[in-house]
């Protein structure tokens, strides 16, 4: 079971901003005494009272009532009125999502690799300067992939939201990278408990019935009332509008058709959308499952999405800090040219215990190839110890997650094996 994440707590001054309690929450709110939805509350706020925003943290906002009584309500619940930017007040408080030390005053964007067994699941939430609609440090919340399963309290990526996330809580946008069950059945469990605005989808014309019932279920969905606002295909992506302080970018998706892309499960991974977010001076590059070769293959010449991303954007287009590597780190993936390409500076591999054949993933030969790069590259796996440990796809979520955080210059990572903080191998010192 997913240990409870730890929330990091630091003092910043933030504009004081008038809410009232939206229609929705009949019969009442209730103010929660911390920013979870198993805290104590003791007051239950009715449709039109009025409280003031003094603090942010993930889905909640920090509030005070007209008693003068302090506490927490979800964001989904509040609508603002009046906004007042140069007001402030001197205790306003800012929470971040991750654990460790947070400097004050910094607005950070957050990461989270979760650990979904043998598949993706990936949350990015943006920061929050508690000023809705200013356009920039709105507090976004953006969902890729969801692993491999689909129903509650088997739904890894679900259970490590809910522990910040209350039901009911706006999903900013839900991308799903490829239809290959590792990826997208645990969004469904993402759609039974929570509000999506916008759905991304590389418009891969997959004959997969389970696929096309998720994307049924896709078209049901409401955020605030308003149908969910759905991507199907690159060409309908567009600049998403997650703040001013983002650069996004998607680099790559299904090109409509399959040529060059290889057959069977080899094009679908090809289908895959390539995102890129730069933030500062920060980069982080999601590959989804795009491949750059066959098993067999050179690795020294690129093939598939690789080649073509080599390509359009090309190698400045494609460098970034931290890269979430293709396909769990399969022989398939991160050619040599790609990587120096992308001269990451952190490795994120998202892999569990399912076997292949006689291996498992990420492959030891894809991952000598970031080290023959540069030794200094740091990789994290969301499958640390799972051989050690005897692991099996019944059990091998187990909490090893990895949470990137930056403030666009500087980039921290906690890496996490059953839940608890470690420091892991490098490759200098394997």
């Amino acid at each position: 079971m997913l240990q409870a994440l730890h929330l990091a707590v630091f003092i910043g001054v933030l504009p004081v901003q008038a809410f009232v309690v939206r229609e929705s929450a009949r019969p009442c709110a209730k103010m929660r005494q911390h920013p979870s939805s198993d805290a104590s509350w003791k007051v239950c706020l009715t449709p039109g009272e009025q409280v003031t925003g003094i603090g942010v943290a993930p889905f909640w906002r920090k509030v005070r009532v007209t008693t003068g009584r302090v506490g927490w309500f979800p964001k989904q619940v509040l609508e603002a009125v009046a906004p007042s930017p140069a007001t402030t007040h001197p205790s306003a408080t800012v929470v971040a999502s991750v654990t460790g030390t947070t400097p004050q005053g910094d607005e950070w964007l957050t990461v989270h690799f979760v650990d979904v067994g043998q598949g993706d699941g990936i949350w990015i939430h943006t920061a929050d300067d508690g000023i809705p609609g200013n356009g920039r440090f709105e507090g976004r919340n953006i969902v890729i992939d969801g692993g491999p399963n689909d129903s509650d309290g088997k739904t890894a990526l679900l259970d490590y939201m809910q522990a910040q996330a209350p039901n009911g809580a706006i999903i900013d946008a839900l991308i799903i990278t490829h239809p290959h069950d590792d990826h997208y059945p645990g969004a469904e469990a993402i759609l039974s408990h929570y509000q999506v605005r916008e759905f991304y989808d590389p418009g891969y014309p997959t004959t997969s019935t389970r696929y096309r019932s998720f994307r049924q279920r896709v078209a049901q969905e409401t955020a605030d009332g308003h149908p969910i606002v759905q991507h199907i295909g690159l060409s309908q992506f567009g600049h998403p509008d997650w703040g001013s302080e983002l650069q996004v970018e998607f680099l790559y998706a299904y090109p409509g058709s399959p040529t060059g892309l290889g057959s069977g499960n080899t094009l679908v991974n090809n289908a895959s959308i390539v995102l890129r977010i730069v933030y500062g001076s920060q980069s982080f590059l999601f590959m989804g499952d795009a491949e750059g070769k066959d098993r067999d293959g050179d690795p020294a010449i690129p093939k598939y999405a690789e080649q073509r991303l080599l390509t359009s954007p090309g190698p400045a287009g494609l460098r970034s800090t931290v890269l979430k590597v293709a396909h769990h780190g399969s022989e398939t993936s991160s050619t040599v040219p790609f990587i120096q390409a992308v001269d990451p500076r952190v490795v994120i591999v998202s892999s569990g215990r399912r076997k292949y054949g006689t291996r498992f993933l990420p492959d030891a030969s894809t991952l000598q190839r970031y080290c023959d790069h540069s030794p200094a590259i740091r990789i994290y796996r969301t499958d640390e110890n799972d051989a050690a440990e005897h692991r099996t796809r019944l059990n091998d979520a187990d909490g090893d997650y990895i949470v990137v955080r930056t403030n666009g210059t500087a980039l921290h990572v906690d890496a996490h094996s059953a839940g608890l903080s470690f420091t892991p191998t490098t490759c200098t010192s394997n």
